[in-house]
């Protein structure tokens, strides 16, 4: 059976496995992997040196966490305007604010029973025919109506609230074209200018190069 260790024993590690600049006793310490021998000494740089490469990785981290922040903050707003104007079913519109769904306590119930009679017959006869049957089954006309008049209401006022969000989702979007399109007006002005500056020093190069090549080869020339 393996012996259980003592608690209160102190285990104090080896100094040597400590990779930083400084041991258990506060003072300087070469890098684990230095002075293993893995690594070359490393030499540090004047304060005008370190400064920049500082002001450089500080420069580069920004830009990363930037671009990080702004894609997961495109990634959210994109999440929440799909959600705020999804496209619903009428079903599920109508159980979203409480209305019953099935026909047969419905104003809907009307629409059956006037796909129930004849097409031909005159209007006045099929709207008291409807009226009968509705009357026949024991159900209140008035009660169908108003339960079609709420329907509209609840239709009327979603269709203008989805309107609205969609309105607002696509002024966004077009917000962000704009911004995006401005940025990359800007990065083809960059390139636009880089490669003006490129070909102006490849024509001062080639003209030097030009300039030497005669040079030399008219003295290699008057040599032979």
């Amino acid at each position: 059976m393996a012996k259980k260790l003592n608690s209160e024993t102190n285990v104090v590690p080896d100094k040597s496995f400590f990779p930083n600049d400084k041991g258990l006793d506060g003072k300087n310490k070469k890098p684990l992997l230095e002075r293993l021998g893995f690594i070359e000494p490393v030499v540090k740089l004047d304060k005008d040196e370190d400064f920049d490469m500082q002001d450089d990785d500080a420069a580069v981290t920004s830009e990363v966490r930037s671009v990080s922040e702004v894609s997961d903050g495109a990634e959210a707003q994109d999440r929440a305007e799909k959600a705020s104007v999804e496209k619903l079913p009428i079903k599920t519109i109508f159980e979203k604010f409480g209305l019953e769904t099935k026909e047969t306590s419905t104003v809907y119930l009307i629409e059956n029973f006037m796909k129930a009679l004849p097409d031909n017959l005159p209007s006045d006869i099929k709207r008291q025919s409807i009226i009968n049957l509705i009357s026949a089954s024991q159900l209140d006309i008035i009660c169908l109506l108003k339960d079609g008049n709420r329907r509209l209401d609840v239709l009327n006022n979603y269709i203008e609230d989805f309107s609205g969000n969609v309105t607002e989702t696509i002024v966004a979007n077009e917000k962000q074209i704009r911004k995006l399109n401005e940025r990359i007006a800007y990065h083809n002005r960059i390139i636009e200018e880089k490669q003006r500056m490129r070909e102006a020093q490849k024509a001062e190069v080639d003209f030097e190069i030009q300039k030497i090549t005669n040079i030399v080869n008219f003295i290699e020339n008057k040599s032979k």
